[in-house]
């Protein structure tokens, strides 16, 4: 995966069942390795952030900056350009490839599980609830794996 240089991408419609494919620990639980997981529709980065950051904006506030492994993802720009502003957008080798990483003026960092895009339904819905759970500790590759949306062995999507 490469960046686009200077590249913004505008905004994209929502989709509408975001709501349930974006999840988020209850007030008071245990941190674990995740605050929440989200099931992406696609590996598109534009219309899947756009969605992302809509949804979180109405609850958590703007979003200013989204991390992200590019290895899980197609070609992303460097800046979403939405109505209520601009989300940078930046790839980081080192980040899992199930994981990502939201930040914002009311959100200091919200790290979020992703469930591959081509997950079984009650598999991906597996992984939701597991990475939600009040004491939810798990790795990634362990809540995915152990969920079913992952291979056992190779720990891949």
């Amino acid at each position: 995966m490469t960046f686009l240089a200077d590249s913004v991408a505008g905004p994209v419609v929502g989709s509408p069942a975001v709501e349930k494919r974006l999840r988020r620990k209850p007030p008071g639980a245990v941190k674990g390795c995740f605050d929440g997981a989200w099931w992406p529709r696609s590996r598109e980065p534009v219309a899947e952030f756009s969605a992302l950051v809509t949804a979180l904006a109405a609850d958590s506030g703007p979003v200013d900056r989204i991390g992200f492994n590019p290895v899980m993802w197609d070609l992303a720009p460097r800046t979403l350009a939405l109505e209520t502003g601009f989300v940078r957008l930046a790839g980081f080798f080192g980040l899992d490839r199930h994981t990502i990483v939201v930040i914002g003026p009311r959100i200091r960092r919200l790290t979020l599980l992703v469930v591959p895009p081509g997950a079984d339904p009650a598999a991906a819905e597996r992984a939701l609830e597991a990475a939600t759970a009040p004491d939810a500790v798990g790795s990634a590759v362990l809540i995915l794996t152990t969920s079913g949306t992952l291979g056992p062995s190779t720990g891949t999507a």
